[in-house]
């Protein structure tokens, strides 16, 4: 029972500290924006576009804290009021995130590292992170679960990525040094992908058959 209770929790809890240094990146980033002092580099890049960055910043937040506790399968089903009620938050604002990141990659001034390899790939994830929330709504509507849950698993895995980023990055400078511009792209790349990789991995794992067993709301998992 113990070792199942913390098989129950384990995914959610890494969810919300891989969140963590981005979710803290952006707190820093919003108070310099409010008019603190600066912390982060870019801000002048940043300062440029700012309603489109503080909505990004917020949506990402919320849709990553709060998407990893659908991860908690014994915590979703004896709590399904909780279940729906935070699904209809986690799509607006999962689909806010993609917009936001996507309008950001298309119309922001670009980082000093970010080239034009890195802006297809943004546009790509930004574009399939939407299309993902919007399947699955549409599946769980028909009331088919099973691609519901994949599809919600496969945006929030995209929506999630820069937690892996950091890690990704973190070990390249460690290992080889400062980040260049194709390194910052195949390190981006690279945590997109462990991110869709291990989602599908966890999407087999976990099967459910499609069809109306119970109620489930619109939310990252099902």
């Amino acid at each position: 029972m113990k070792s199942s209770a913390r098989s129950n929790w384990l995914i959610p809890t890494g969810l919300l500290v891989l969140s963590a240094v981005p979710v803290i990146a952006g707190s820093l980033r919003l108070a310099e924006l409010a008019g603190g002092a600066p912390v982060l580099p870019d801000g002048d890049r940043i300062a440029s576009a700012p309603v489109p960055v503080v909505l990004h910043i917020v949506s990402v937040t919320v849709f990553s804290f709060l998407g990893a506790f659908q991860f908690a399968p014994r915590f979703r089903r004896r709590r399904r009021g909780w279940h729906r009620a935070a699904g209809r938050l986690l799509v607006p604002f999962g689909l806010l995130t993609a917009l936001t990141g996507l309008w950001l990659t298309l119309f922001m001034p670009r980082a000093a590292l970010d080239g034009d390899a890195l802006a297809v790939i943004r546009v790509v994830v930004s574009v399939v992170m939407a299309m993902s929330i919007v399947v699955g709504v549409v599946a769980v509507r028909r009331r088919d679960f099973a691609r519901h849950r994949a599809w919600m698993i496969r945006g929030y895995a995209i929506g999630v990525g820069a937690g892996t980023q950091f890690l990704t990055q973190l070990a390249w400078m460690a290992a080889v040094g400062p980040l260049t511009m194709s390194s910052k792209t195949g390190t981006m790349a690279a945590a997109w992908l462990i991110n869709v990789v291990l989602a599908e991995w966890l999407i087999r794992r976990r099967p459910i058959r499609s069809g109306p067993p119970v109620r489930v709301a619109l939310a990252p998992v099902g």
